[in-house]
């Protein structure tokens, strides 16, 4: 087998598009082919399958890719290793990121970090908490930024934000200086498959009631301001999360205040490669010179 081999098979597992992988590696998609059924005869396994949705390890592929993934972030190291010795010239850093996150704050880190080391490849995924603790745990990406990491990661804090209700334009609720879980339970609620999932949840429960009426669910955060400019109902998402625009809603904080904590989240702060750890620096130093000016805070 061959590292042009190897990373073939992991490019498959990311994308699933066998014309998606050949453009981004610079090859033919029949040399996608043969690579992978080239590793699968040598193997005497097949690695690949289908479904609607294009290529999916198999068993036996997801067992083969627990290696293969170590051995190219190996390979990187290496490489890393001997780039840091002039000056931490080339290298590569995979970011898993809240949405919220990745539009508020990563921007600023990462043009940061790119001025400082112009080499380094710098790649963001957004996803859920879960998608994101996924990822960790696969190796797919070197950190995370999240709010509920688990038992096994290492984190350190990054930032906070609150709560905040997200009402349309004329809601006799968007006047108040503050308004409550039990105030929302009674209109429609938009709920978002955000971060912000169980600690919302966990405030309707801790008032004793329930989520509105014709509760409506919304993946990203365009279409849940959508859908509450448009009347649907009202949503209770973190500050970071608020659009920028808010010509026809209305921005109230949550009483009692709820915070929610950001964290930056890995497996392990040790055996970091170069590129990883300077760009921990980098996160580190960003949030020692920035505190969320929360609508309301005292």
């Amino acid at each position: 087998m061959t590292i042009a081999q190897l990373k073939i098979l992991a490019a498959l597992e990311e994308s699933g598009n066998f014309t998606e992988v050949a453009e981004r590696l610079g090859i033919t998609q029949s040399a996608v082919s043969h690579s992978r059924s080239g590793l699968e005869s040598e193997l005497g396994v097949t690695l690949i399958g289908r479904d609607r949705k294009g290529g999916v390890p198999t068993e036996a592929g997801k067992r083969v890719l627990l290696h293969v993934r170590e051995i190219l972030s190996r390979l990187d190291l290496i490489r890393e290793e001997v780039s840091a010795l002039g000056g931490l010239r080339i290298g590569k850093v995979r970011i898993g990121s809240l949405q919220s996150v990745a539009l508020r704050i990563l921007p600023e880190i990462v043009v940061r970090f790119r001025q400082k080391y112009p080499g380094i490849e710098v790649s963001v995924f957004e996803g859920s908490d879960q998608e994101i603790l996924d990822w960790i745990r696969a190796g797919t990406i070197d950190l995370g930024v999240l709010t509920a990491p688990a038992e096994e990661m290492k984190t350190f804090p990054l930032i906070q934000d609150r709560l905040m209700a997200v009402l349309p334009e004329g809601h006799p609720l968007g006047e108040k200086s503050g308004v409550t879980f039990q105030e929302l339970s009674e209109w429609p609620l938009i709920r978002s498959f955000g971060t912000c999932g169980t600690l919302v949840a966990s405030g309707f429960s801790e008032a004793g009631v329930f989520p509105g009426p014709k509760m409506i669910e919304a993946r990203s955060l365009e279409t849940l301001g959508a859908l509450v400019r448009a009347g649907a109902g009202s949503a209770v998402i973190a500050e970071l999360a608020v659009p920028s625009d808010r010509a026809g809603i209305r921005v109230v904080p949550i009483e009692p205040r709820r915070m929610r904590e950001i964290v930056l989240s890995m497996l392990s702060f040790e055996g970091l490669s170069p590129s990883v750890e300077a760009f921990v620096e980098e996160v580190r130093a960003w949030s020692s010179q920035h505190e969320l000016k929360s609508e309301g805070k005292k």
